[in-house]
């Protein structure tokens, strides 16, 4: 198998390091000069991840050659990067493309899969999403992700790709939606969450604060014509908790920043914070949709607004009782 990553970040360098042992020949693509000259002298991205790539790996800064010469191409990347990205991809046919980026297009306000198949004229896309960060992807520890699409024969070939690696659990969804949506409502749950850590909120809350944002994500795939119980997978409640509970996150820690009243303008700065980057795009769409959303309403308040971060303890008060739908 010839496999085409266009991103070289720590997640890229992560879903490689998956495939060591899978006989693929993997091709990676960056847009930086100084990173492709890295990565070819020493097989590490140092800026990223303290990891060294197999000898398997090849590095590329032309798009054609990445697109030409590999059979399925992963697309790693930052969301903010997708548009920029995928204008220099001239004719990729019908070749399977799987999404590792957990993002909205900005511009156009849709999902990544939507926007690879108005741009792209494809219909062979899939995504994978899950809890796993990359510094501990590449130790090899037991992991589990979750592949959809709606495309059988493209499901089949990605679950080909990554099925009988030992460490890792797969799931299989044909809803896209869904695990797309978990992918980037976790990351702006991760802000909240982190805002309520540094406002010293007890454990027994922060569980609370969980199972309250639990009932919105899978309020808002269904209004969105996902399946709701997409959340109840490793993409879903699995990513939430690993999110919105370790440091490691960049979202969490953003939004503990916040929340101890530290100044967040340096890290926000030098930081690649998924979920801020993606909170006003959603705040927009959900109110074009007519989708309410408290947590999200709360969020844009506060880091948008200047609004006190204490308003975050008012997405806590006074609910009435839930019902499991």
């Amino acid at each position: 198998m010839n496999i085409g990553i266009i991103g070289c970040g720590a997640y890229a360098i992560a879903l490689s390091s998956l495939l060591e042992n899978k006989n693929a020949n993997i091709m990676m693509w960056t847009a930086l000069q100084s990173e492709y000259e890295e990565l070819s002298k020493t097989r590490k991205n140092s800026k990223v991840l303290d990891y060294e790539l197999n000898k398997n790996v090849k590095f590329t800064t032309d798009m054609d050659t990445l697109i030409n010469e590999n059979e399925a191409i992963i697309l790693a990347i930052p969301a903010k990067f997708i548009k920029s990205t995928i204008a220099l991809i001239k004719n990729i046919k019908d070749k399977p493309i799987l999404i590792a980026t957990k993002g909205i297009e900005s511009s156009e306000k849709v999902l990544i899969h939507e926007y690879l198949k108005k741009e792209l004229k494809i219909k062979k896309v899939a995504s994978i999403s899950g809890p796993s960060f990359a510094k501990e992807v590449v130790t090899k520890e037991p992991i589990g992700l979750t592949l959809a699409s709606e495309d059988k024969e493209t499901l089949d070939y990605f679950l080909n790709l990554f099925n009988n690696i030992s460490y890792l659990t797969l799931e299989l969804r044909e809803d896209i939606i869904g695990v797309e949506l978990c992918g980037i409502l976790k990351n702006i749950m991760a802000i909240f969450s982190g805002i309520l850590d540094g406002l010293n909120i007890t454990y027994s809350t922060n569980a609370k604060f969980l199972m309250d944002a639990s009932y919105e994500i899978r309020r808002i795939i269904k209004e969105f014509g996902g399946d709701k119980h997409t959340f109840s997978t490793y993409a879903g409640m699995g990513d939430l908790i690993l999110t919105c509970t370790s440091v490691q996150s960049r979202n969490y820690t953003f939004g503990k920043l916040i929340g101890e009243g530290a100044d967040f303008k340096s890290y926000q700065e030098n930081t690649t914070i998924e979920g801020l980057e993606n909170l006003n795009t959603m705040y927009e769409l959900l109110k074009e949709k007519g989708i309410e959303s408290e947590v999200i309403d709360i969020l844009y308040k506060i880091v948008y607004k200047s609004q006190p971060k204490e308003l975050v303890f008012e997405f806590l008060k006074d609910k009435p009782c839930r019902i499991p739908f």
